[in-house]
């Protein structure tokens, strides 16, 4: 008999609790999810500020995510490792030039030995600047 494959939602750090980004370049073909996530990824580890508690540069908000999509939407913008990806997105506030970065595992993950398909979005922040292809160097220079 087959393997049914990955579970994609569970509880706690595991359950989806954002599945509406889309991209068309991504390892694996498939759309980056955000999930609930603990200190060292996803909707948790953002809210906190990333691992430096820096809450401002981590925004979680309508308008923060339309960015994360931006990002999505330009591309990858660097692949660190076959799976976890960087996407990009080089923006205006209101005084400065920023780049939105959204790290994203799209290797399969294991939540209390299950496997529960990618991780999803790691971390999203915005740096100064806009260095590089797309805002690149920036995300790179800071990490979240």
């Amino acid at each position: 008999m087959a393997s049914p494959g990955p579970i994609k939602d569970g509880t706690g750090a595991a359950k989806i609790v954002d599945a509406s980004f889309y991209t068309s370049a991504s390892p694996g073909g498939e759309d980056p999810i955000l999930r609930a996530g603990n200190s060292k990824f996803g909707r948790a580890h953002i809210k906190q500020g990333g691992r430096h508690h820096h809450k401002p540069s981590h925004p979680y908000t309508r308008a923060a995510k339309k960015r994360w999509q931006g990002a999505f939407n330009n591309g990858i913008c660097k692949q660190l490792t076959r799976y976890y990806t960087l996407y990009c997105y080089p923006y205006r506030s209101s005084t400065s030039k920023r780049t939105m970065c959204v790290y994203v595992d799209y290797a399969d993950w294991k939540f209390h030995g299950r496997d529960m398909g990618q991780k999803g979005i790691v971390t999203a922040y915005w740096t100064k600047g806009q260095r590089g292809p797309k805002g690149r160097d920036s995300c790179l220079a800071q990490s979240g």
